[in-house]
């Protein structure tokens, strides 16, 4: 039954044109990842998506051949400058408490220290990344990526980070845009859960954690 409403609702996704990159599942404990490369043909048709393993931690085979046909739906404007060139892309599994949750006061007091420091993404995501933080600017790093925020906190759990630099120029269009991170929950390892929004169209629910 899951399965079948699972369906239903990607069937519905793939008659509009803005990916869903989150899906709720009651089979994980936080957030779990499917990772694929898809590849698009001349005319703007998603030509094949292969599952890469090593960059997927979720293990429900039945709802990730749901998530692949749907990648498999959708197409792009034939004049795309995506066409005739394959790409990786990560889904996130989400478990459902996470979808309308807010931080217990409890823990309100307990986000300050994460307001400075040096972080990682803890959720598979970018796993050789490094986050560091101060509090006024953010800069993102591995071998092959750098970034740098301006960050503003507008309370202890609500963050606002404005894009100086990227290093992708494909992604220099975000210049000056910023993406609005709510810290949700913090996990007995000390890790945080957030939910984030760029451009009110890529919503994202990860975990960061402090390393120093």
């Amino acid at each position: 039954m899951k399965i079948l409403a699972f369906v239903f609702f990607l069937f519905c996704l793939g008659s509009n044109a803005q990916i869903q990159q989150e899906f709720f599942a009651d089979d994980v404990n936080n957030i779990e990842l499917l990772t694929v490369n898809f590849c698009i043909d001349n005319y703007g048709k998603t030509s094949s998506v292969t599952i890469l393993p090593e960059q997927t931690t979720y293990k429900n085979q039945a709802n990730i051949n749901q998530v692949v046909e749907y990648r498999k739906s959708i197409e792009y404007y034939p004049d795309s400058k995506l066409r005739n060139n394959c790409y990786d892309y990560t889904f996130r599994f989400v478990n459902p408490k996470y979808k309308n949750k807010k931080i217990e006061d409890s823990k309100i007091s307990m986000c300050k220290e994460f307001k400075n420091g040096t972080f990682k993404y803890n959720d598979g995501s970018f796993p050789n990344l490094t986050i560091e933080r101060d509090h006024n600017y953010q800069t993102e790093k591995s071998h092959d990526h750098f970034s740098k925020y301006k960050i503003d906190w507008i309370n202890d759990t609500n963050y606002v980070l404005t894009f100086l630099e990227v290093s992708d120029k494909d992604s220099s269009y975000l210049i000056g845009e910023k993406i609005y991170v709510e810290i949700i929950d913090i996990l007995d390892d000390g890790s945080y859960v957030y939910k984030s929004n760029l451009l009110d169209r890529t919503f994202t629910t990860g975990i960061i954690k402090r390393i120093n």
